[in-house]
């Protein structure tokens, strides 16, 4: 089953104003973009129908006055005076106004089901990044306030916004009905997003060093300290925080080397995620308390450590044909106890 792996900002909004709380690396299988473009057309054919019920009933309504007058009425020589045909001149200027934004909706919606194909892998890499957030929207545990927005948009200008459901198709028809303040306070948000991303892309053509942790085994008071390290840090950051992240582990090259007893846990991924990585666990008291005398550092050092996995989903999993380490084991431990 293939993977399609994706990096959006994740934003947070109160009170109208955004806050960026920085990147999150996501993943979907293809049988989950396949559900979202399935979903997507079921919503269009939701949407035809509902636009020609409002065409029948506005021009039901359009239709009031003279039916009341002609029909209905208990008058023994009905007719239309001058305030009747008025008033039906404005029921069916109000009718026909909808009429045709209805037709362009229902148009625009017949596109994309003649479009739309679940099996083409043009249409399904394409649609991952909303896949995910279509997901995200369902699934996640995160507050209604935050938001995802696919960093590539964001990076090249493109709108990001969009109105919640499958497939946005109606990006810019929401940015044109907004008024001129939601119109305003969009732009400067894109604007701040695309200046970020920017920032962001140019930081990363430096290398980034993996965020090493290294634990004192005798303070793990585990036989396994594998596993307890991982349950350590991972009760220390949220399976969220770590979307994407590589995780390696080991004894230090001074541990084999009898000079330390220390286990080492190393992350690796983009800069701008290790740095908040690592603002976290500086700022946790509790992870202080299992700490060797090197802590916590960003460094190359080569130490003989073996890969444990990805963070997916809110699980770190191995690759295929391997098994999972303890130190894996307890991360995965540590997000269970956390969710019961």
């Amino acid at each position: 089953m293939a993977f399609f792996e994706r990096e959006f900002i994740e934003i947070k909004r109160e009170n109208y104003k955004m806050e960026i709380v920085g990147t999150l690396k996501c993943s979907v299988e293809q049988e989950d973009v396949r559900q979202y473009i399935i979903a997507a057309v079921k919503k269009e054919k939701r949407a035809i129908v509902g636009g020609v019920i409002i065409i029948l009933v506005m021009w039901f309504l359009a239709a009031v006055p003279v039916l009341g007058e002609l029909v209905w009425s208990n008058k023994p020589d009905p007719h239309l005076g001058p305030g009747t045909i008025m008033l039906e001149v404005i029921f069916c200027l109000i009718a026909l106004y909808v009429t045709v934004l209805s037709v362009k909706a229902i148009s625009n919606s017949k596109r994309i089901i003649a479009t739309a194909d679940p099996d083409s892998p043009e249409q399904i890499k394409a649609n991952a990044s909303d896949a995910i957030i279509w997901k995200q929207k369902k699934q996640w545990e995160m507050c209604y306030s935050h938001d995802l927005v696919p960093l590539e948009s964001a990076a090249k200008g493109q709108p990001v916004f969009l109105e919640d459901g499958p497939l946005y198709t109606n990006r810019m028809l929401v940015f044109r009905r907004m008024n001129a303040s939601e119109r305003f306070l969009r732009e400067r948000e894109e604007i701040q997003l695309s200046e970020y991303a920017a920032s962001l892309m140019k930081a990363r053509t430096q290398t980034n060093e993996p965020l090493m942790v290294y634990l004192d085994i005798d303070k793990l008071d585990s036989g396994v300290y594998g596993h307890a390290a991982g349950k350590v840090l991972g009760m220390a950051l949220p399976a969220s925080e770590l979307e994407g992240i590589a995780v390696f582990s080991g004894d230090s090259a001074a541990t084999l080397n009898g000079s330390a007893n220390e286990f080492v846990v190393a992350f690796a991924g983009d800069g701008a995620r290790l740095d908040r990585i690592e603002a976290m666990l500086r700022a946790d008291k509790t992870l202080s308390g299992f700490l060797s005398g090197t802590a916590i550092c960003r460094s190359g050092a080569r130490e003989p450590l073996v890969a444990d996995g990805t963070i997916r989903n809110g699980e770190l999993t191995c690759a295929a044909g391997h098994s999972l380490s303890f130190c894996a084991a307890g991360f995965n431990d540590a997000w269970k106890q956390m969710k019961s």
